[in-house]
């Protein structure tokens, strides 16, 4: 959680009883040493008010469970973040499914199915870098939006998140995988909705491929 809130409110009212005290001292003679029992009470009112403000602009952006972000907002970046693709540049789009999820609630219960996702979550982040964006899209649904990035570099992520998931499920002794479906920006479409349905149709037939090969006696 940032501290912005905090910093900016704190240094403002500091500012403030700063003036006063300069003002006060130099048209009433009031003491410009003594300790301000009144300031430091509205300084600590005002770090308060900050941190409120910085929990809602936090939650208002994260997820609650994953802490990484949310739906919303993904949907208020991507049309600014598309706006500065349009010169020739790239984006692609990861939409990630947890396999079997409803599989791990129903066997292990739901509090490990949380920690399921705050894993899968987590192995997200350290395989991606600053410029990219990872977020929880809906239940079991995650997105990682990369900007800058082409089909080669999307394949390494893609092996390096798997690669991760396969020593977590060794791990915790539980299977853990993700199918991944991928759409570029702007190649494939030019909005979000249009990426989605681009990934999300490639994430299924996967998903349907896996389904169609026998398993092995």
């Amino acid at each position: 959680m940032k501290y912005t809130g905090r910093i900016v409110i704190t240094t403002v009212a500091m500012a403030l009883i700063g003036t006063a005290r300069i003002y006060g001292s130099i048209y009433y003679n009031y003491p410009l040493l003594k300790i301000p029992s009144i300031g430091i009470l509205a300084i600590l009112i005002c770090w308060w008010l900050g941190s409120e403000y910085d929990k809602v602009k936090f939650y208002s952006e994260k997820d609650a469970l994953t802490e990484i972000y949310n739906r919303r907002f993904v949907i208020q970046t991507i049309p600014r973040l598309l706006g500065k693709m349009k010169r020739n540049k790239n984006l692609t789009l990861f939409l990630i499914d947890v396999d079997n999820f409803k599989k791990i609630n129903d066997t292990y219960g739901h509090e490990m199915g949380d920690k399921v996702l705050q894993y899968i979550s987590r192995i997200l982040l350290s395989n991606t870098t600053k410029k990219d964006i990872v977020a929880r899209w809906a239940g079991d649904e995650f997105l990682i939006i990369s900007p800058y990035s082409d089909e080669e570099i999307g394949d390494v992520m893609i092996k390096k998140v798997k690669n991760a998931l396969k020593n977590l499920s060794e791990e915790i002794n539980m299977d853990v995988s993700v199918t991944i479906g991928t759409s570029m920006y702007p190649d494939d479409a030019k909005t979000l909705d249009a990426l989605l349905h681009t990934a999300d149709r490639e994430m299924y037939g996967m998903k349907s491929t896996i389904k169609s090969i026998p398993a092995a006696d």
